[in-house]
């Protein structure tokens, strides 16, 4: 965009822009006060300066030392063009520029004004007189004014004096003077006081843009950090909230939890034999005048002491209890003690195989109750003399 910019702006050119000559200053009718003033190559000391191989931070300095070395008039004021490793030098004396009132940021030596020429050696016309130049890559390594056309000898000087190569110095004919059109510098010159503070200008620049990147980097985590701290918050506010709504749910956890306790614990002992029950079957199934003497329930072991009639015997009345398919793995204890006269005693030891009787099992499956009816109840058989002792504590000792 700059230099679409400076392409669009008019081209110098001696009849409209102002210039600074040997006679003096020439301002055309028209010109503006602040354009920039075309200085003649006569005025004019040219220098070419490599600064390849040097670092870039180094090449400000190395070319100041240089141009402090370089002093063609005893107070120069130096124009300096830099571009990459290439920097072109143009002196001339500075009460030229004062006793002008001219500004040395305003002066564009007329040898810039031209477009860049083709690799060699080239004689072109200027304000006053003609300038040899030798061009090589692209820059201008030398340059020489003459008020008129050099002779031969003196261009042949001039091709030994720059830097082109040896070849080209004994054919080095007298070439025709090239007037080429005008047009802006690509770079505006410099005076060579100004180098180090557009350099360190240059510096504020970065300085100011790492600033200014470190700026936002450290607003980026800020705002990184304050959403971060935003979103705790949140965070904790919901945890809070969660909290509180739950408080209502984990205490009705809590109290169905107890509930179920306390259901298995009633299931378990709604699940447990009875013993009531059990002496009812004992009475249900054992023959006809037998008396319970003692009685052990221990979870689902049953423990008897048995009275039996004279008639009966031990066989009948093992048989009468498995028989009803509760009372199983029936074995006869030798501890018990025998009855005297017509009657004998008997200690039986027996598993139940579950913990209802199947009369009651049956039941429950019909009417899910948890109580029988008395209707359900068999009546006890008649004749049949059951004594129903205290029931004994599990591992209490027979007395």
């Amino acid at each position: 965009m700059r230099n679409f910019l400076s392409q669009a702006r008019p081209s110098p050119s001696p009849e409209r822009s102002p210039s600074l000559r040997r006679e003096g200053l020439n301002r055309p009718a028209g010109a503006r006060a602040r354009a920039p003033v075309l200085l003649a190559r006569s005025l004019l000391r040219h220098r070419a300066f490599s600064l390849g191989g040097l670092p870039v931070a180094d090449r400000v300095g190395a070319l100041q030392a240089q141009l402090l070395a370089w002093q063609p008039f005893v107070d120069s004021l130096v124009l300096v063009d830099l571009h990459g490793e290439q920097a072109q030098a143009y002196a001339l004396p500075r009460e030229l520029v004062s006793s002008a009132g001219l500004r040395p940021e305003l002066l564009w030596p007329e040898s810039l004004c031209h477009t860049a020429l083709t690799d060699g050696l080239h004689l072109l016309q200027c304000m006053e007189g003609v300038e040899g130049q030798y061009w090589q890559g692209g820059v201008l390594l030398a340059s020489r004014w003459w008020a008129a056309a050099p002779s031969l000898e003196d261009w042949q000087a001039f091709a030994r004096q720059s830097r082109a190569p040896a070849s080209s110095h004994a054919a080095a004919a007298l070439p025709e003077v090239q007037a080429l059109p005008w047009q802006r510098p690509l770079r505006q010159p410099r005076p060579a006081e100004q180098l180090g503070r557009a350099a360190a200008g240059q510096e504020r620049l970065l300085v100011g843009a790492g600033a200014l990147l470190l700026l936002v980097f450290s607003s980026m985590t800020a705002r990184a950090a304050w959403d971060a701290y935003q979103a705790r918050e949140q965070a904790q506010s919901t945890v809070a909230q969660l909290r509180q709504d739950v408080t209502p749910l984990l205490a009705a956890r809590d109290k169905a939890l107890a509930a179920a306790d306390q259901s298995a614990a009633l299931l378990a002992q709604l699940r447990a034999p009875q013993p009531l029950e059990v002496l009812e079957e004992l009475g249900r199934l054992l023959p006809k005048g037998s008396t319970v003497k003692e009685f052990d329930l221990n979870q689902l072991t049953v423990r008897v002491a048995l009275e039996l009639p004279a008639e009966v015997s031990r066989a009948q009345v093992i048989t009468g209890l498995e028989s009803g398919a509760w009372f199983t793995q029936i074995s006869e204890v030798k501890d018990g003690g025998g009855g005297g006269g017509a009657r004998s005693g008997i200690s039986l030891e027996m598993k139940l195989a579950a913990a209802q009787p199947p009369a009651r099992q049956q039941q429950q499956g019909a009417d899910a109750g948890l109580s029988r009816g008395a209707a359900d109840m068999p009546a006890p058989p008649p004749g049949i003399d059951v004594q129903v002792p205290t029931p004994k504590q599990p591992g209490a000792k027979k007395t």
